[in-house]
């Protein structure tokens, strides 16, 4: 079945960029779930473990150990709150935005060679097809859920 031969393709090419992608952080010691908070982090400023927990559904506990990999990695600290000194937010340290920025020039630089030489009526195409499949998902879902 064609259909089913199509997903599995773009299920294999989703596993290698991850892979390469993988790859490329293990240099930091770092896994996709602790570059996705450190990204979180960079992109809230000062924010508190608990706030980030309840965000991004983590339980308090499993965040506490994240937070200390980061901090033991250098990529992030804590800085007493000035409000409240009871509290500290989180900070990305400047190894650790040197980090994300390594990680989207990379990511930048994988899928440029991913689509070289493909000509833009190929890659529009494939989008054309990308996001009828994607509106075909969104209905599943709905109809799943309703």
């Amino acid at each position: 079945m064609l259909e089913k031969e199509l997903l599995v393709l773009l299920k294999e090419a989703n596993q290698k960029i991850i892979n390469i992608m993988q790859i490329k952080i293990d240099d930091y010691g770092l896994t996709f779930g602790l570059l996705y908070l450190l990204i979180n982090i960079m992109n809230k400023p000062d924010t508190t473990q608990k706030e980030l927990a309840k965000e991004m559904r983590f339980t308090e506990g499993a965040m506490s150990i994240s937070v200390k990999r980061l901090m033991n990695l250098g990529l992030i600290e804590q800085v007493q709150c000035q409000l409240d000194g009871r509290c500290n937010r989180l900070v990305v340290t400047e190894k650790g935005k040197r980090v994300v920025e390594d990680y989207k020039h990379n990511l930048h630089d994988i899928i440029e060679d991913i689509f070289n030489e493909f000509e833009v009526e190929e890659l529009q195409t494939v989008k054309r097809f990308l996001i009828r499949m994607n509106t075909n998902l969104n209905q599943i879902l709905s109809d799943i859920n309703n």
